[in-house]
């Protein structure tokens, strides 16, 4: 008989139970040895953070903001791969400084936000450009219709390492998202484009360690 063999018939139900969690614990252990750290997390100080969008109606550009919104920002530089953004935005908290304006965008025929209160942006990967500028893939969702969005933003970190600037903005065609129903689809008088920027002061979440960071000058 070997020695293996005569181990197994000698071990009891005991010592197999603690030879199996050890198996596991060990396992267990490599696991996370291997996996990547979690990104920073930071909060955002909205009183000084902005998400703005303008637009073109009757051959006039008009500028707008959305008062209420919720920044979710897990990001690192070092760590594109367990970075994450998530925004939610109240379309009913669109304001143009024109009263009719911003009844209509609420009704039915643009955010209907009766139905459909809130956007979202929920990224799917990042990519980096150089020189703390980066691309953040994801989804947009308005009136729950959901569409791919690339977003180049830069992202500062100040000298102290507590606080960021996160900066950037797209261009999306509103009719992709049902904005601007019946004789709104007509872009003659609505343009299509709709120009999106955003500017987050951030800090960094207590606790939250950064393996890497960014800076540059934002655009």
């Amino acid at each position: 008989m070997t020695t293996s063999a005569a181990r197994k018939r000698c071990m009891t139900p005991h010592t197999a139970a603690r030879w199996f969690g050890l198996s596991v614990f060990c396992s267990l252990s490599i696991a996370l040895a291997d996996a990547p750290a979690a990104a920073t997390h930071w909060t955002a100080d909205t009183p000084h953070s902005g998400l703005t969008f303008s637009a073109v109606q009757a051959g006039a550009r008009f500028e707008g903001r959305f008062a209420t919104f919720d920044p979710q920002i897990d990001f690192d530089a070092a760590n594109l791969a367990t970075s994450r953004f998530v925004v939610t935005v109240t379309t009913g908290s669109a304001d143009t400084r024109d009263k009719e304006r911003d009844e209509t965008l609420r009704g039915k025929d643009f955010f209907d936000t009766s139905r459909w209160p809130q956007a979202r942006f929920a990224t799917s990967g990042f990519t980096a450009a150089g020189n703390g500028r980066f691309e953040a893939q994801g989804k947009l969702t308005i009136r729950d219709v959901t569409r791919p969005v690339r977003l180049p933003f830069t992202f500062v970190v100040a000298a102290d390492g507590r606080t960021a600037r996160l900066s950037g903005g797209t261009t999306i065609q509103r009719l992709d998202f049902g904005v601007g129903q019946g004789e709104w689809s007509d872009t003659t008088w609505v343009g299509n484009a709709v120009d999106i920027h955003f500017d987050l002061a951030l800090t960094r979440a207590a606790g939250a360690v950064a393996t890497g960071s960014a800076s540059a000058a934002a655009h």
